[in-house]
């Protein structure tokens, strides 16, 4: 079982018990420990992972997409629920070249880049493409790359994306092709990879916006599935493929 879930960091190596589980729409599956809604800062482990610790949760298996389950205590009978699509729409959508959100939205971007050095923009386009998040700033603040996250959830790749930033400020300029650790949580490495300046264009219209006429880089952060398989390695799933195109 090597699908990709997020679960809280109380769950992942706190020892809690699983008592809220969503299934998303979009097939992600969420494990909270009860004592919050959100997951914040996820931790992403793979099913298999997770149910060796876990081997009640096998009793919701079969929650289709878009349903939740909670119970009270370790145990207690799961409870289902059907999931609001509103909810699950934790990402915001960005329209083609620079509709980006008005006014606000832009002064609130260059005042985050002024106090941060970055801000970071999650989008979820129409028709289900994979979702992605970026940063607009860093080319600006540390004269180094914008980086870009395709696949995961918003709250995780703004994670990555954040600490990714702490480390090229404190550590300095990263390269393709390096591997980068402490990303996703747990052991799991990432990869750095360049991206081309078509593919930039298509996806980072904000970066667009900020740079103007001016030249900027971008380089992508390629993460591997829960079994450390790169969407370039032999044993790559097509959804993995699928969902992490690669941007060079």
């Amino acid at each position: 079982m090597s699908t990709a879930t997020f679960c809280t960091d109380k769950v992942a190596r706190g020892g809690f018990d699983v008592l809220r589980v969503a299934h998303d729409f979009n097939g992600d599956w969420q494990f909270l420990d009860g004592t919050t809604d959100e997951p914040g800062e996820c931790v992403m482990l793979c099913l298999g992972c997770l149910f060796e610790k876990n081997t009640d949760i096998a009793a919701i298996a079969d929650l289709p997409r878009g349903w939740g389950a909670f119970r009270d205590v370790a145990g207690a009978k799961w409870e289902r629920w059907a999931l609001d699509p509103k909810d699950d729409q934790d990402d915001v959508e960005e329209d083609a070249p620079h509709e980006c959100g008005g006014p606000e939205a832009d002064a609130k971007a260059l005042a985050d880049i002024e106090k941060y050095g970055l801000h970071v923009i999650s989008v979820m386009e129409e028709d289900e493409p994979p979702p992605f998040t970026y940063s607009i700033g860093i080319e600006q603040s540390l004269g180094m790359p914008e980086l870009i996250v395709i696949g995961l959830k918003s709250n995780v790749a703004y994670s990555a994306i954040n600490e990714c930033y702490r480390q090229m400020k404190e550590c300095g300029a990263i390269a393709p092709g390096e591997h980068i650790a402490g990303l996703l949580g747990g052991d799991f490495e990432c990869i750095i990879g360049e991206a081309s300046a078509a593919q930039v264009a298509d996806y980072m219209h904000w970066a667009s916006w900020l740079y103007k006429d001016r030249p900027f880089r971008a380089y992508q952060i390629i993460w591997p599935s829960t079994t450390g398989v790169f969407p370039w390695e032999p044993g790559a799933s097509d959804w993995l493929i699928t969902r992490q195109p690669l941007l060079a």
